[in-house]
């Protein structure tokens, strides 16, 4: 009887372990069945789940999934509890570095011909907090969270020098387009000529396509 019990007990200890540093089962279904309305509902479009695990460091779930005809392109998605959605993805960091954003690359190259594209890198908005941190107000406002993904523009005119008016209607257009894409993804765009971009105007267009101004 005794041993039965330590046998329990060594059981019961064990799962407990396992779901420590790996989650349970029945957590990973639902958190699957989740993730698919969260991306459905953000992309418009069917994906396919490749994993899920847990990360016990930071106590969320995470999954890897591509697009149901694209299996090469492969993203994360993880529990955000910073996100409204309680999800965030980088899903569109992948679609930027594929072919697949020429038509977008095309798009935003025609709005603001002078920029140089091929420098432009679509990055995790936790990677630039030092970047961003002149401009916080408008990340706040926005309630951007900092694993979100972003889009840098950096327009190298001080901004009392363009025609304003030209400009907040490339952007409203921009903004436009990416929604009309299912491209749902934060964009920056900067205007200044001072390298230390101290007196940069910036506007964030957000996922949702509004445009919010610092």
């Amino acid at each position: 009887m005794i041993l039965m019990v330590f046998a329990v007990l060594i059981l019961f200890f064990s799962f407990y372990a396992y779901t420590v540093f790996y989650g349970t089962p029945w957590q990973k279904q639902t958190q699957e069945r989740n993730m698919e309305k969260y991306l459905s509902k953000k992309y418009d479009d069917t994906f396919v789940f490749t994993k899920i695990k847990y990360n016990f460091l930071s106590e969320t779930y995470q999954g890897y999934a591509h697009p149901k005809d694209e299996s090469n392109l492969v993203f994360k998605i993880e529990e955000d509890h910073f996100s409204t959605a309680g999800y965030s993805d980088n899903f569109p960091k992948v679609i930027w570095e594929s072919e697949l954003s020429s038509e977008i690359k095309e798009k935003i190259k025609q709005l603001f011909p002078a920029l140089d594209l091929t420098s432009i890198k679509a990055q995790q908005i936790k990677g630039k907090e030092e970047e961003i941190d002149p401009n916080i107000q408008i990340y706040e406002e926005g309630k951007v969270s900092l694993l979100a993904i972003s889009i840098p523009i950096e327009i190298k005119t001080n901004w009392n020098q363009v025609n304003q008016k030209n400009e907040m209607e490339k952007m409203k257009e921009l903004s436009q387009y990416l929604q009309s894409v299912d491209f749902p993804v934060f964009v920056e765009v900067r205007y200044s000529n001072d390298e230390r971009a101290e007196n940069a105007k910036v506007f964030l267009i957000t996922e949702e396509g509004e445009i919010l101004q610092h």
